[in-house]
């Protein structure tokens, strides 16, 4: 530990403020040019985002209908070993370009993983150019996780199809939300693995470190991201508890204690790095998404 400027931070605490800045500087800023929304859950009545039955590994493009208009979306097969077999649906990060940059570091590895591999790829992550214009407004960021949500879900269904003996949905920070998300609004795998996520989305944006990443007139009327970026309710009024978190301990963008009591009673594994430090720790997560789906 070290003392910097007159509080106790980890070394990860310091590597968070480091990328964080780097990209506040040069990044255009999150609602920039609005911070209204309607809810995910109103989003996702007036959202449609059909993808084509998986015939082979490889990618699959997704055009979504969305009340933000047409958005594209995608999808790689990165692995199947066939019909009833376990079934790894896995989300990326957010400005996570390439979308499987972290995806191939957790799971392609030397040891093969006894599961079919599914990735997605949200709207806005195609291009780094396409997620800085992406993120210009809520409506664009909410309009995007409804969009990721859809696409989970009908590729549950088809694993379900092929008689998957056991659906894990996982994601890493953007996608560990989603992946609450799904859980949230489907409920229908059989297992979630939210990586470096909670139900309090609006406390990264508005109160973290992330939050130097956000338009500061938008942070300085709040109310629009608190009603449509928070999670909690909607999450404790699941009981299935068929949820596996795992929270960084020294994390400056997803706080550690806010994050945890968003999961009320849920229980939280916990590491002791950063958000940085955790993303890079690709053998911890992938130990902790592999052992559900056993």
């Amino acid at each position: 530990m070290m003392n910097f400027g007159g509080a106790l931070v980890s070394i990860h605490g310091l590597i968070d403020k480091a990328a964080v800045g780097v990209g506040a500087l040069f990044m255009p800023k999150y609602f920039r040019e609005d911070a209204k929304a309607q809810t995910v859950a109103e989003y996702l009545q007036d959202t449609s985002a059909p993808i084509p039955p998986i015939d082979e590994e490889g990618d699959y493009e997704v055009s979504a209908d969305t009340p933000v208009g047409e958005l594209d979306a995608g999808f790689r097969v990165a692995q199947w070993i066939g019909d009833k077999n376990p079934t790894l649906i896995y989300h990326h990060g957010a400005a996570e370009v390439p979308f499987d940059y972290g995806f191939k570091r957790i799971f392609l590895r030397d040891e093969e993983i006894p599961a079919n591999l599914v990735l997605v790829r949200a709207p806005f992550h195609r291009r780094m150019k396409d997620f800085q214009h992406g993120i210009r407004t809520l409506s664009n960021v909410v309009a995007m996780l409804a969009v990721s949500v859809c696409v989970i879900e009908q590729l549950v269904q088809q694993a379900k199809e092929t008689e998957s003996r056991k659906v894990v949905v996982a994601g890493t920070s953007l996608g560990g939300f989603i992946t609450n998300l799904h859980y949230i609004h489907h409920n229908t795998a059989d297992a979630y693995a939210p990586l470096l996520a909670g139900l309090a989305m609006d406390h990264v944006y508005l109160h973290s470190l992330y939050s130097r990443a956000v338009a500061k007139q938008a942070k300085d009327n709040p109310t629009a991201i608190e009603s449509v970026l928070n999670f909690e309710e909607d999450f404790a009024a699941q009981k299935k508890g068929n949820v596996f978190p795992l929270l960084a301990l020294h994390d400056q963008l997803v706080h550690y204690g806010r994050q945890k009591d968003s999961y009320g009673d849920c229980p939280v594994e916990t590491i002791a790095k950063g958000h940085t430090t955790a993303a890079l720790a690709y053998s911890q997560l992938r130990h902790h998404v592999c052992k559900h789906l056993k």
